[in-house]
């Protein structure tokens, strides 16, 4: 038996025989770790959502308690919806659209001058206008995308030292950059001071390790 085993057989040994010359009751030995538990889930009949949208509902609770969740939309036709909204009340079953949350404008003076609006209602100006939709260009002559790029608020984080909600931006931007079906994909982040009536879009967070520029043949060949 190797040196270390046998002390610590020793120990055990003068352990057991101190604790039975004190209490008449030998130490017991160790046992077998107990079988894992086991768990079984089950799913009730699927219940209705009242608001379906283009992302799921991300909740989240403001610096006071309140709970909301939001979701957006950015659909690619002229007149398809571009918004951002807001729903707050005790719970998921019990929230109702906070209208003037939804519809609050972001006042932006180049947005005006363009007779256009930065907000929630309409994410348009706010989507072309923004880190990735500066870098975006336009569609082809003829496509059904609309626009430069379409960007979804995507889940909020309140700060609880500030109060500030911080948001994720999907974007699918610069579409059919070599005349086909699809776009360009970037995430950016975005930030309200005052919940949720104004944002601003502040930078990139994920984008593409390759190019996305329209038709760049040399970066994609194929």
């Amino acid at each position: 038996m190797p040196p270390l085993r046998r002390a610590l057989v020793a120990v055990v040994a003068a352990a057991s025989a101190v604790t039975l010359a004190l209490t008449g009751k030998v130490l017991p030995q160790a046992t077998a770790a107990p079988p894992a538990p086991t768990y079984t889930v089950t799913v009730g009949a699927k219940g209705t959502w009242k608001y379906p949208f283009d992302t799921p509902a991300n909740p989240y609770i403001d610096k006071d308690g309140t709970f909301y969740f939001q979701q957006a939309a950015a659909l690619y036709g002229a007149d398809g919806p571009r918004a951002w909204h807001f729903y707050t009340g005790t719970d998921f079953d019990t929230a109702t659209e906070d209208k003037a949350l939804s519809t609050a404008v972001t006042p932006n003076k180049k947005a005006e001058s363009e007779g256009k609006a930065d907000g929630n209602g309409d994410t348009t100006w706010r989507c072309n206008n923004s880190p990735t939709g500066r870098e975006a260009t336009d569609p082809p002559k003829g496509s059904s995308y609309s626009q430069k790029n379409f960007c979804d608020l995507s889940g909020v984080w309140v700060d609880p030292d500030t109060g500030d909600w911080y948001g994720l931006v999907h974007n699918e931007f610069t579409p059919q950059p070599f005349k086909d079906g699809s776009h360009y994909d970037a995430i950016d982040y975005a930030v309200s001071r005052d919940q949720g009536r104004t944002w601003d879009i502040k930078d990139h967070v994920l984008t593409s390790p390759y190019s996305t520029k329209r038709n760049d043949d040399k970066a994609f060949p194929q």
